[in-house]
């Protein structure tokens, strides 16, 4: 069996007090028991939080959380990341101002994004800098300084995506990575 994330990414480059917001996401999930506490070895790379019984409320196939799985759990992300879904070769990149596809030119168009000099990216086709959430994209990723990955969970129920966006005050992207 492979591994496979969730993210659940706010649609903002630069969500305010981010580390407070991680804060109160986690203490409302503790409190709901979907995640533990505490610190644990249960995800890839660096410690989270593992999955917990209440979990099985809210997903869509409840005797498919990873309970038995060693990777199992929650990462949080405060700072400027690109979630993204693993997927090779991107064909479409389209920029609002031109409406050219530039998914193959170089992208060093998303340094200064990533870097926080700016929440735009700039069209190296029109020279138009854009908010990156306004580029068409045939993938769905996720641009943020706050994001939410859950391993190896099944599908979220919609009542669950609709109550984390209610937390987060704006609309979200869910983006699917299967390693």
């Amino acid at each position: 069996m492979s591994d496979n994330s969730i993210c659940i990414v706010p649609r903002l480059s630069s969500y305010p007090e981010p580390e407070k917001k991680a804060s109160e996401i986690l203490a409302w999930l503790v409190s709901r028991d979907i995640v533990k506490p505490e610190m644990s070895d249960c995800v890839f790379g660096k410690s989270g939080y593992a999955i917990s019984e209440g979990a099985k409320s809210v997903v869509e196939e409840p005797q498919d959380a990873p309970f038995g799985l060693g990777t199992n759990g929650l990462t949080i992300t405060t700072g400027r990341t690109i979630f993204d879904a693993g997927a090779n070769g991107i064909d479409e990149l389209i920029c609002p101002n031109c409406g050219e596809n530039i998914a193959q030119e170089d992208w060093d168009m998303f340094n200064d994004w990533f870097a926080e000099k700016s929440d735009n990216i700039t069209c190296p086709r029109c020279h138009h800098g854009s908010e990156v959430h306004l580029f068409r994209m045939d993938f769905q990723w996720g641009f943020s300084n706050l994001g939410f990955t859950f391993w190896n969970w099944p599908e979220f129920t919609q009542k669950f995506l609709d109550e984390f966006r209610e937390k987060l005050g704006c609309d979200i992207d869910i983006v699917y990575l299967h390693m």
